[in-house]
């Protein structure tokens, strides 16, 4: 499915017409195009949730464990920084920063993430993640948002909603899973931020 997807954002990312909302989509130059598309496979690389009920981006999923997230942060690469402290809330819950490369194209990335105790066995679970990345020149950030609003789609059978708004430097994307046993949310925005485009990715889980 994710593979089907991924080689339809290439066709996509490459051609002009109308989207679904009726707008005229932008055509992309070759390179750009490419790069664009590139992007969005390093996005969907790593680990997903198990279940295939909650969204992934870049091997991070909402109700991850501590444990899981400092092993694909931690070691990422030299540059890596990390820090922690308690939070009021959720109960005895933490906060965490990383610095860090992540995905098959050693990607830097900000990474904040909220971990609190999961009520099954006490364990801390990462309830809110929140990935920022600095997107390369030549990488569409509008066309990059769409092309993950939909493999995030794909990613679980219990999609509620998506609102969406696209424009020429920026995309805001809210999408929720509230049906089944757990309840799963994944925003996506793309702003200009010091000369190029900044993506941010905000993972959530009750």
């Amino acid at each position: 499915m994710v593979l089907a997807l991924l080689s339809a954002a290439g066709v996509t990312l490459a051609c002009s017409g109308a989207d679904g909302d009726g707008r005229q989509s932008t055509t992309l130059p070759e390179q750009d195009s490419v790069a664009t598309a590139r992007e969005v496979r390093a996005s969907l690389s790593g680990q997903v949730a198990p279940g295939a009920q909650s969204y992934s981006f870049r091997g991070l999923y909402a109700g991850m464990t501590r444990g899981q997230a400092s092993a694909l942060l931690d070691p990422s690469a030299a540059v890596s920084a990390s820090a922690c402290h308690d939070i009021a809330a959720p109960a005895n819950g933490q906060e965490c920063a990383w610095t860090s490369v992540l995905g098959t194209d050693s990607a830097k990335v900000g990474v904040a993430v909220v971990f609190g105790p999961e009520a099954s066995h006490g364990e801390r679970v990462a309830r809110v993640i929140t990935i920022t990345r600095e997107l390369p020149l030549d990488v569409d950030g509008v066309q990059l948002a769409r092309a993950l609003s939909d493999a995030f789609a794909a990613q679980t059978t219990l999609l509620d909603k998506r609102d969406a708004s696209y424009g020429r430097h920026e995309a805001e994307v809210r999408m929720g899973t509230v049906n089944g046993a757990r309840k799963n949310f994944v925003d996506i925005a793309v702003a200009p931020h010091a000369g190029r485009e900044l993506l941010t990715v905000r993972l959530s889980r009750p």
